[in-house]
């Protein structure tokens, strides 16, 4: 896909695949508010979509799952993302909060404004995929990576 800047916001002149490296937090929010019109909304759409079902990368021939780990505020009763690792998988997993997909909405899933559990999770997520949790997103590879079918689990 040919991805096209941002001509409003905070994020002007970025491309969405930069924007959700970047910011996922306010990517999630302008989806959902409908803020992105045009080509800009499907090309969002399609962002969101793959954003949400990165595949969880193979270990030495073992399929893995991702464990989200989520950190619980008992004074304030509020959940917010930690981290997330890959595990094996196999049995008694069941009690754990594991996915065989990786899904950049999972932050904003516990908080809707978790500016450091989106840090966390890119750079988990960097560590996962790239091997380096302060591997610098250019916006080649910001594209290439969200341009690639191998990297989704998609219907």
């Amino acid at each position: 896909m040919e991805w096209t800047t941002v001509n409003f916001g905070k994020h002007l002149g970025l491309t969405l695949p930069q924007i959700i490296f970047k910011d996922a937090d306010w990517f999630f929010y302008a989806y959902e508010k409908g803020f992105f019109k045009g080509e800009h909304a499907r090309q969002a759409y399609e962002l969101y979509r793959r954003a949400r079902s990165i595949k969880v990368p193979p270990r030495n021939g073992q399929t893995m799952l991702v464990e989200y780990v989520i950190h619980h505020d008992f004074r304030k009763g509020t959940d917010k993302f930690g981290t997330m690792r890959l595990i094996a998988d196999g049995p008694g997993l069941e009690r754990l909060n594991v996915s065989s997909v990786i899904d950049f909405y999972i932050p904003r899933s516990y908080a809707s404004y978790d500016k450091t559990g989106n840090k966390n999770f890119v750079a988990a997520l960097k560590a996962i995929l790239f091997g380096n949790p302060s591997k610098r997103m250019k916006r080649k590879a910001c594209e290439d990576f969200f341009n690639d079918d191998d990297n989704f689990d998609l219907p």
